[in-house]
């Protein structure tokens, strides 16, 4: 007997599309079951400790034993959920909401940078115009009570990076996000530089790294310190490569030699031993 068409695009339909469909559905709804106790444990946390006491020990208040072994091999589909919602609470200007949410995805799953790195700059910069918009804003908050908020949001995005180094080590993003904040809102000139030259010496680290830190020495009164860092990177540089940006390193060791008026023969020599 003849295959009925019709019937045979059925099946290829339901192969390619439902069957697939089914499956990733019953695996969200098992992971939403598996997320249940970890989602009560964390609203249960966030009671009275944002920003009193800080974000520290707030994985281990959510008990991330027998909880988290259910998830199996769903950690990180789970991690990617949480992370929506973090997303969704954050458009909202949720802030016990996305709070919750980052503190779930940092325990679930911490491998990703990305992670780490977006949920310092939403508890760093966001939630703070948040707990400024929720006094009333800007004009009805006073600037010492606006500047206290930013250095508590800061300082607490600060710890939410240096938990990750726990899982990855030194990594040069975490040292220039950190640095960032001590830069744009904490004021620490010092802190910042150390953390770009941290980042710097990293074999990963972005090329950008270790001219900020150059430039961060230069505005410390450190200028020497800046043209001998700037030497000895120079010679490390693929020329060929436009990040590198090997020639502006070379225009600014000139500029730095000119201001410390190097005689000649202190004078950086490109292939000179």
């Amino acid at each position: 007997m003849p295959h009925d068409p019709t019937v045979t695009l059925l099946l290829v339909l339901w192969s390619r599309m439902v069957r697939p469909a089914a499956v990733v559905g019953i695996t969200l709804v098992a992971a939403g079951w598996a997320l249940r106790p970890l989602e009560v444990a964390a609203w249960k946390a966030q009671e009275g400790w944002w920003p009193k006491e800080g974000a520290l020990g707030v994985a281990g208040a959510i008990g991330q034993g027998g909880a988290f072994a259910q998830l199996g091999g769903f950690r990180s589909l789970a991690a990617d959920l949480l992370w929506l919602q973090a997303n969704a609470c954050w458009e909202r200007r949720d802030l016990a909401g996305t709070k919750a949410a980052l503190v779930l995805v940092e325990a679930v799953d911490p491998r990703p940078m990305v992670f780490w790195l977006n949920g310092a700059r939403m508890i760093g910069y966001d939630m703070a115009v948040w707990r400024i918009e929720a006094q009333g804003g800007e004009e009805a908050v006073p600037a010492a009570v606006r500047r206290r908020l930013e250095v508590e949001q800061a300082l607490a995005a600060a710890a939410h990076l240096e938990r990750a180094f726990v899982h990855h080590p030194d990594h040069p993003l975490l040292h220039i996000e950190i640095a960032n904040l001590q830069l744009q809102r904490l004021g620490d000139l010092s802190a910042a530089a150390e953390h770009y030259r941290r980042a710097a010496v990293q074999p990963e680290a972005p090329f950008y790294a270790a001219r900020i830190y150059a430039e961060l020495l230069r505005r410390l009164g450190r200028e020497r310190e800046a043209h001998d860092w700037l030497v000895a990177l120079h010679p490390t540089l693929p020329p060929g490569n436009p990040y590198a940006m090997a020639d502006t390193v070379l225009a600014r060791i000139r500029e730095m030699e000119a201001r410390l008026d190097l005689p000649p023969s202190s004078r950086y020599a490109p292939g000179r031993d």
